[in-house]
């Protein structure tokens, strides 16, 4: 018999757009006057949904990048369904759970406030059992709001835990004033640029049926327990042994003690058996509980005579943060197990254990947890080590909301498949930023070996007061439900530096809760020696802060380098239709604005950029050529495009830092990563070689002056030389040359690159159609390699290319298929030029949810967006689009269109799918690297070569310990004096030190 099942099905919902929540709840009065929260409102014209669902998906990418966010409806939401407890679970707790929500969920159950849940971070749950009808039809409704700091009136605020205070009316003033009796603390995170505000229950959510005794679940919020904890130690690797230690924590509502016993089964996840133990007979005492409507504690707030208000409370003034879980006892057993496969990222093995309870002989309850084992550990001379081996951590940085263009949130399976594309660019590390990555994409990192950097909830500084308590409880709510998945190695603290104080506080919480995972505790930033050893790793940006001390300590990781932006769509300065990249530029250290760019970069030069900025931490990485032996770990910046903050606010309508673009098509980037991240000999030709010739129209840009605030263009032309263009490609560090070659003839050989990967070849006439090959050679001189391009005739034809998830299309209402787009020749090869509109039909039981274009947006004086629309325009001969399925099985045709080409079809079903659990996809280990690939032996020859010293003195400048974003122009120490971006140096103790009374001039273009 089954005790959970998913609650995705029979849902309504509707949209109030307006805010504070008290005025939305009265908008959305039935016309009998009823709230939407009561239990007999009348909700038949509501939109039917299936979750997880997000009412403002399709907001993503319609407007141009802006700092505070992409202009996504930020406002109140309800949702409402039936619940019938099924007979066989009738007596039992019945306890609803969500893996998150954004940003606000108040439960109601038959019109009785049940809980509510305000952080907008981390899985949390509600016990609905004492607000049920066991025998009748009860109804479930859910008022949520996703509003956020900047660009918004004021947003949602924390609800003091006091007697007489109504969940959901304290708000956080923004752009206008809130009355002082409404006025409350908000969530740091809570801002659209570090958090994007996909509204709604935008995440899977889940009915547990348990019996008065039962396993906990790993939700602290609001459930107060710790759940099963699993864990392994006394690793052999060679014989593939481990202790296996299960602590299983158990709550008894019943009015009497139990004999409880614990059964622990551990299997593939292909139901192979693997080993079986089980625990003594523990008496389990009765314990009173009542489930709490909220998690705030009560003294966080003190009641303010003078005020008649509730204020926050100091945070030397209340109780330290809560860690105990309520009424429960927990049994530890554990059991030697052999035959293991230990977890790593080149082998991400994984178990199923399975957790039975029996309560004086009789079954009480079980679950199963999906983890993996591996031992953890730090090795100052050879950097983090995986089951005993080094491993060189290369990855990304990426906001948690991995959002999607024109559909927003995605199925689970696809998140799988965002996790092996990374794989697939030989990155095996990601850290998530700000706030905690959602459990789906854990699991997914979890089956595709990524191992993770997981924060709580942050955004630029340290806090105080009531918000830094606020993060501590988060960051207690992410350790417990997360502290089982494998991939995670690192939990980040902050995504700045905090204080010595507050370091050691994050660290006791890691030794508390997740003393036996072999994890690390610390933050992006670390500037004191004394927080330094309250930690036990700590990251770097750009490489500000690395010194050999902090290796000395514990891991360094690099948390963000490579911030530069650029479009897929423009391959270089040779390409057509305007040989350039369009844009309003402010020029290198100016002041980011609204609707102006700071980047002027093409792919190409992207590309460029983004193996200069990797070479760097790769030769300081412990072992590295520079000797330095700085860095365990690297993230670039992003591996998405995506609807954060951008700094091309004129020209785009998302941040272009990804090494795929918003709906996941990769650009030139990806390949000169996958190339740099391989420990194998690997190549990639940069460009195409679809060049026009020069025939005195083509490769004519219009040449830019600086007006004064940013570079416009004028009516001079500005002529490329196709015939004597640098030709570029990325070759891996066991590359010792490359040979390039067109239409069969050797056209040159380079055998020292630049910046470590690239191999130039200058002085190449372009306009030769044909085909350019390159072919790499190892340092045992035989060719390991190669890469080849060829010309494309003219488009002809329109070739579709559907994706669905395993077991095929699920007519559940909400699974998605992917399509892909390429334009291409009679021969079948892609055009990279092509840039046509292509237009779509369907017909069937699915919804055509449309695609995504870069620089294709709604504003600044522009309306071509094609999110939501039946057509989108090819970038470089390829693009994507997605559908929805219906709760219908059943034929579905996709037509293609454009003007001059063949058309194309594609004939998909959708079926129906008994299963409710989200369909998955696992890694297959016979496609990854072997484990020697995830740790880079050095090859003398290549360093002595590939590696040149810095030849300036890079420093940092810090005011009252905090690091002003200098907007990528370095500090240098030179003559006894520091050189670098005064402005922002300025700016910052403006702001921080305004006793200092600053007064200077601000221009708004160039320092």
């Amino acid at each position: 018999m089954r005790n959970s099942c998913y609650y995705h099905w029979g849902w309504r919902f509707r949209l109030a757009n307006v805010f504070p929540m008290e005025q939305a709840l009265a908008a959305c009065r039935d016309e009998a006057g009823h709230l939407p929260v009561d239990r007999i409102y009348d909700d038949t014209g509501w939109e039917k949904v299936t979750l997880p669902h997000t009412f403002n998906g399709t907001d993503l990418f319609t407007a141009p990048i802006e700092d505070g966010g992409s202009g996504q409806r930020r406002t109140c939401a309800f949702y409402r369904n039936r619940l019938r407890v099924p007979p066989e679970h009738a007596g039992k707790r019945v306890i609803l759970t969500f893996e998150g929500v954004r940003q606000t969920c108040y439960l109601y159950v038959n019109g009785i406030l049940a809980g509510y849940y305000e952080m907008g971070v981390g899985p949390f749950g509600f016990d609905m059992t004492p607000f049920l009808d066991d025998s009748g039809e009860n109804v479930i409704a859910i008022a949520t709001d996703n509003t956020s700091t900047r660009n918004i009136a004021c947003c949602i605020a924390e609800t003091p835990n006091a007697p007489n205070v109504r969940p959901g009316s304290y708000l956080q003033s923004q752009d206008e004033p809130v009355p002082e009796s409404r006025e409350g603390v908000g969530f740091f995170w809570n801002c659209n640029d570090f958090h994007p505000t996909l509204g709604g229950l935008s995440q899977p959510v889940r009915i547990f049926y348990k019996n008065p005794i039962h396993l906990t679940l790993p939700l602290y919020a609001n459930l107060q327990s710790h759940g099963t904890y699993v864990y392994a130690d006394h690793f052999d690797y060679e014989r593939g042994t481990a202790q296996i230690h299960v602590e299983a924590e158990i709550r008894n509502l019943t009015s009497r003690a139990a004999r409880c016993r614990i059964q622990a089964r551990i299997h593939t996840p292909d139901g192979d058996p693997v080993a079986a133990f089980s625990s003594d007979s523990v008496q389990i005492p009765a314990a009173p509980w009542q489930p709490p409507l909220t998690m705030v504690p009560e003294d966080a707030y003190r009641w303010d005579e003078k005020t008649a208000h509730y204020l926050p409370a100091d945070e030397d003034q209340v109780q330290p943060t809560c860690l105990e879980a309520a009424a429960t006892r927990k049994i530890c057993f554990s059991a030697p197990v052999s035959g293991l496969r230990f977890w790593e990222p080149a082998r991400p093995a994984l178990y199923r254990v399975e957790i039975k309870l029996t309560a004086d002989e009789n079954f009480a309850d079980t679950l199963e947890i999906e983890t993996g084992f591996r031992q953890v550990s730090y090795d100052r001379g050879r950097g983090v080590l995986i089951n005993g081996h080094p491993v060189w951590l290369r990855g990304y940085a990426q906001r948690a909301a991995n959002e999607w263009a024109a559909s927003g949130i995605v199925p689970e399976w696809m998140h799988d498949l965002d996790a092996r594309w990374i794989r697939e660019s030989g990155a095996n590390h990601i850290r998530w930023m700000h706030v905690a990555a959602s459990p789906m994409d854990i699991r997914a990192c979890d089956r595709q070996g990524v191992v993770c950097t997981q924060p709580a909830g942050d955004k630029e500084r340290e806090t105080t007061g009531r918000q830094w308590d606020q993060r501590v409880e988060l960051m207690r709510n992410v350790i417990i439900a997360y502290r089982n998945h494998p991939s995670i190695l690192f939990w980040e603290a902050g995504n700045n530096v905090i204080s010595t104080k507050h370091m050691r506080e994050m660290r006791l919480l890691r030794e508390r809760l997740d003393p036996h995972s072999g994890r690390f505790m610390g933050c992006r930033t670390i500037n004191t020696e004394e927080t330094l050893n309250e930690s036990e790793y700590a990251g770097t940006m750009l490489n500000r802060h690395a010194a050999r001390f902090l290796a000395e300590h514990g891991p360094v990781t690099e948390t963000e380098y490579c911030r530069e932006e650029a479009p897929r769509r423009v391959w270089d300065d040779y390409s057509p239709p305007d040989f350039d990249y369009r844009n309003r530029y402010l020029g290198k250290g100016g002041r980011k604005q609204k609707g102006l760019d700071f980047y002027d970069l093409t792919s190409e030069d992207l590309a460029l950029a983004n193996a200069r900025g990797y070479s760097e931490f790769f030769f300081d990485r412990i072992g590295g050529a520079s000797g330095k032996n700085l860095y365990s770990a690297c993230a670039a910046l992003c591996w998405t495009d995506s609807a954060q903050h951008g700094r091309q606010s004129f020209s785009e309508n998302g941040r272009m830092s990804g090494r795929v673009d918003a709906i996941r098509v990769r650009k030139q980037s990806f390949d000169v990563f996958r190339v740099m991240h391989s420990a194998a000999p690997a190549v990639k030709l940069l460009g195409h070689w679809n060049y026009p010739p020069a025939d005195g129209g083509n490769y004519r840009a219009r040449k830019k002056r600086f007006n004064g605030r940013f570079w416009e263009e004028t009516e001079e032309p500005e002529i490329r030389d196709p015939r004597h263009k640098t030709i570029y490609c990325a070759g891996s560090y066991a590359v010792q040359k490359v040979l390039l070659s067109i239409n069969g003839r050797q056209a040159g050989i380079c055998e020292k690159p630049e910046s470590g990967f690239l191999f130039a070849f200058p002085g190449i006439d372009i306009t030769e159609s044909g085909v350019i090959e390159a072919t790499g050679f190892g340092y045992d001189g035989k060719a390991a390699c190669h890469d080849r391009i060829e010309t494309a005739d003219a488009p002809a034809a329109i070739v579709l290319q559907p994706h669905t998830g395993p077991g095929g299309w699920r007519a559940d209402g909400n699974d998605l298929c992917y399509v892909d787009i390429q334009v291409t020749d009679a021969q079948g090869r892609v055009c990279p030029l092509a840039d046509m509109r292509i237009d779509f039909e369907i017909t069937g039981p699915a919804v055509l949810l449309g695609g995504y274009n870069s620089g294709r947006f709604n504003g600044n004086g522009r309306q071509d967006s094609v999110i939501g629309q039946p057509y989108v325009y090819a970038e470089c001969g390829l693009n994507r689009v997605l559908l929805r399925a219906g709760e219908q099985a059943g034929t579905v045709v996709l037509t293609a269109a454009a003007e001059g080409l063949l058309p194309a079809r594609a004939i998909l079903q959708t079926v129906f799918c008994e299963d409710d659990s989200p369909a998955v996809l696992y890694a297959d280990p016979a496609g990854l690297p072997p484990a020697s690939e995830d740790y880079f032996e050095p090859i003398p020859e290549a360093d002595e070569v590939k590696y040149i010293p810095e030849a300036e003195n890079y420093c940092k400048v810090l005011v009252n310990g905090q690091e002003p974003d200098s907007r990528g122009v370095r500090a240098v120490y030179r003559n006894g004096s520091v050189w670098g971006n005064v402005l922002c140096i300025l700016e910052r103790m403006e702001r921080i030190a305004p006793e200092r009374n600053l007064k200077y001039p601000k221009p708004v273009g160039l320092i």
